[in-house]
């Protein structure tokens, strides 16, 4: 489907990030994030604007623009958040890992933006933590953080709707990497495409199973189609495992009726999914009982990274090492990123990795049991599982460290933060409970 505007979409992407910029500046931080983050994973879309002025900044002049819109407020930049502490030490640490990199590979020390190696560490871990904090503290009320949460949608729908016409016309019959594509995501990949929509996908069936309101429901059920319409034709099987874990994981704990429709799924699925689904799936092993190519190269990798971890098994070879050295097969990834961070920065990093990744899970986790609002307890519970999601997919690859990915992953944790410090505004001030309910229109959550 085209709309005829594609011929203006540079020249009205950068009006709106010249325009959001002031605009976050003058008038309301959080307007550059409803800017900024919907468009975090459509990367051949913001490659549009490039030849602009400022264009290859769209996110740094957004970010800019919302710290300045902070700062001018008196509103923290870095507010105090469960994993600020954290975040802080893991951008430590990783910049030092990459000065050791540097000397394992040989190569100039890491000191200016220029270095690829610099540019992917700012990107990768400055940037997506930034998109954290200053999310954080911008979303001041229920309303943006809902506001947020609806441009993220639709930037959702808008990669499901560009991946139909790159794929739509494609035959399905029988599988072959031919009919796979990236979409707007660009460097993340397929792999990666998949990944997010499928860490949307049970998100948002979380936040159906918790939002009784019908019309937000019927939104619900839009951006729950649109994503699984790219995760099954992505053809990703991690992206497959990582969804089918999402619904256990909410069967078990939220709605029981989940788990019958998991289990019939499980019983027919090979006589609804198109067969290249299904050859997908088969496709581990072929028909004399061999590994095939795909999987066997993930062992051979996974055999020479041990051999590396084993060289410096505390503080590993130094942060995005791996991608500049040749491994089994010409491959730049290790196919899981566990792996991966095991290798590069050691057991030290993997702990803090980790770390990270349980305390994303327990905040959502908390929000979804201390919530006295509807909203804000699907919001938990949606969080929850995407971060349950996104461990199981990043088991067959580096699904995290891309900023198309990750992007959104940052921002909803941001909104869960400060649904929590919302709520517990509430517990701690009871006198004030009406104004504050009526200022977030709460829902009992019984």
């Amino acid at each position: 489907m085209h709309t005829g505007l594609e011929g203006l979409t540079p020249s009205l992407l950068w009006a709106v990030e010249i325009s959001f910029f002031f605009l976050s500046i003058f008038k309301e931080p959080a307007l550059g994030l409803y800017a900024l983050v919907p468009l975090l994973p459509l990367e051949t879309v913001r490659y549009r604007i490039h030849g602009y002025f400022l264009g290859p900044q769209y996110v740094d002049v957004l970010l800019l623009g919302v710290m300045l819109g902070l700062r001018r407020r008196g509103l923290p930049i870095f507010p105090d958040t469960p994993i600020r502490k954290l975040l802080l030490v893991y951008i430590v640490f990783t910049y030092l890992s990459m000065i050791e990199g540097s000397l394992f590979l040989g190569l100039d020390l890491p000191f200016w933006f220029s270095d690829p190696r610099v540019s992917d560490w700012k990107n990768f871990i400055v940037d997506l933590s930034l998109i954290y904090l200053v999310g954080t503290s911008a979303l001041r009320s229920k309303k943006q953080i809902g506001i947020l949460l609806a441009a993220i949608s639709i930037g959702s729908l808008l990669i499901a709707k560009n991946f139909h016409g790159s794929i739509g016309d494609r035959d399905f019959s029988s599988f072959s990497y031919n009919l796979r594509d990236a979409g707007t995501l660009g460097g993340a990949g397929v792999n990666g495409l998949a990944a997010l929509t499928a860490q949307i996908a049970t998100f948002t069936i979380a936040l159906a199973l918790v939002d009784r309101r019908l019309l937000f429901r019927l939104g619900y059920l839009t951006v729950i189609a649109g994503n699984l319409y790219c995760v099954l034709f992505a053809l990703s099987r991690g992206a497959y495992a990582a969804v089918l874990a999402g619904v256990l994981f909410l069967g078990l704990l939220r709605n029981r009726f989940l788990l019958v429709c998991l289990f019939g799924f499980l019983l027919v699925w090979q006589s609804v999914v198109p067969s290249a689904v299904r050859d997908r799936v088969f496709m581990t092993v072929d028909e004399n009982g061999e590994v095939e190519h795909s999987a066997a190269a993930r062992l051979s990798l996974w055999d020479e990274a041990m051999q590396l971890f084993k060289a410096d098994p505390i503080f590993g070879t130094g942060f995005n090492t791996y991608a500049y050295r040749s491994h089994v097969g010409g491959y730049g990834d290790t196919h899981n990123l566990y792996v991966k961070v095991l290798v590069e920065t050691g057991v030290s990093g993997l702990c803090l990795f980790l770390a990270i990744l349980w305390k994303l899970f327990q905040m959502g986790f908390r929000l979804y049991r201390s919530a006295h609002d509807r909203f804000f307890e699907a919001l938990g519970l949606g969080f929850s599982v995407l971060i349950l999601t996104a461990v199981i997919a990043n088991f067959f690859g580096d699904r995290w460290m891309y900023f198309q990915i990750t992007g959104y992953t940052y921002a909803f944790a941001a909104m869960v933060t400060r649904a929590q410090q919302l709520t517990n505004d509430i517990e701690a001030d009871p006198p004030a409970e009406e104004a504050v309910e009526s200022e977030l229109r709460l829902e009992p959550a019984g």
